[in-house]
């Protein structure tokens, strides 16, 4: 055979063998890129989801007791000068996974950990009480404190009580902020309109 030819079939199987690397790796390329990555992007998702769901469930935030670690319901009303707030709305409901108002409820508390407070549910709805002044405060700066007319009384299962702040809400227990000038006559109709309110347990 001639040295030609020889050099002919030796480029022939370069480009036999150079053609069939570049398909099979072509292939590879094309099912890293149709099998490999899509099921590495899936795994990634499925992780980060389960440790969210995982920190979610047992992390403890600002001191509380991890999600799940309490389940309480509680009546409550809060009173403005004869008017009751409306927690129904839905700029209120499940604004904390702790402790909220939900499905479109606005008077039943749920608390889902333990050490959260009743001012830790005001917080999350943009409300506050302002113990050193006895006010009921919101965020947009509007506050009802006490003065020469109005007062800012607050009740734990009917008994008045100096602060309900720090309060962690027990299994059907009934708490009434009331603020404005009501006589005691008032009083003990916004205590009875609270003892009457169904609490949502679920």
């Amino acid at each position: 055979m001639s040295n030609k030819k020889k050099k002919n079939n030796k480029n022939e199987d370069h480009k036999k063998k150079k053609s069939y690397f570049d398909i099979t790796r072509k292939k590879r390329s094309k099912n890293l890129k149709t099998i490999i990555l899509p099921i590495i992007a899936a795994v990634v998702i499925i992780a980060g989801i389960s440790i969210y769901v995982f920190s979610q469930n047992t992390l403890s935030v600002a001191g509380f007791g991890p999600l799940g670690s309490a389940h309480e319901h509680a009546a409550f009303l809060i009173k403005v000068n004869g008017e009751n707030i409306d927690f129904s709305q839905p700029k209120y409901q499940v604004q904390s996974d702790y402790i909220h108002v939900e499905n479109g409820d606005g008077t039943t508390l749920h608390r889902h950990a333990t050490n959260v407070t009743f001012t830790d549910f005001l917080k999350s709805i943009k409300m506050d009480i302002d113990k050193e002044n006895n006010c009921l405060v919101f965020t947009n700066g509007t506050e009802y404190c006490d003065d020469n007319n109005n007062k800012l009384r607050t009740f734990i299962n009917g008994n008045s009580t100096k602060s309900i702040s720090d309060y962690i809400l027990n299994n059907n227990d009934r708490l009434l902020v009331i603020y404005g000038n009501e006589s005691d006559e008032e009083i003990a109709k916004a205590l009875d309109e609270l003892n009457k309110i169904k609490i949502q347990f679920n």
